[in-house]
């Protein structure tokens, strides 16, 4: 099973978008202000914009549930604990190095209503990063350590 993760827009992005809309609106509409109706057009402008750009959430193809995505940074020593803290316990993983290079990079894609957590490692090669393991299925309890 194959999981792959799309960018999906979330409440919160919604309700940003649309409230610069209407507020903009608001101000757009007030008589005898010049400045707060140009202020408002920019609102609506920005709105419009990020309406098209603002996609916080990821969605699983497979079963259609959101998650959210985190992304570690690590050097590329870390290479191998990390691998094998990944095929049996994650919560190893020392978070004090990560942030320390840019080889390595984990990413997790967590669920708070699936209760489920997905982790890949992929390594830096000349211009994009690679996956270098699989996709890792766990419960978030497995993973909290690295979510925080």
């Amino acid at each position: 099973m194959e999981h792959r993760f799309i960018k999906v827009r979330s409440i919160k992005d919604i309700i940003i978008f649309t409230s610069l809309i209407l507020i903009g609106g608001l101000c757009a509409v007030i008589p005898n202000a010049e400045s707060v109706n140009l202020g408002g057009y920019t609102l609506i402008a920005v709105g419009v914009i990020l309406a098209f750009l603002l996609k916080s959430e990821y969605k699983d193809s497979e079963n259609n549930e959101r998650y959210l995505k985190r992304e570690l940074s690590f050097l590329g020593d870390m290479k191998a604990p990390i691998l094998s803290a990944l095929q049996s316990s994650p919560n190893t993983i020392r978070v004090s190095e990560e942030g320390k290079g840019q080889v390595l990079m984990l990413r997790i894609y967590h669920g708070k209503s699936s209760k489920r957590a997905y982790l890949q490692l992929f390594e830096y090669v000349p211009h994009q990063y690679e996956p270098c393991s699989k996709m890792y299925e766990f419960e978030i309890d497995m993973v909290d350590k690295l979510l925080k």
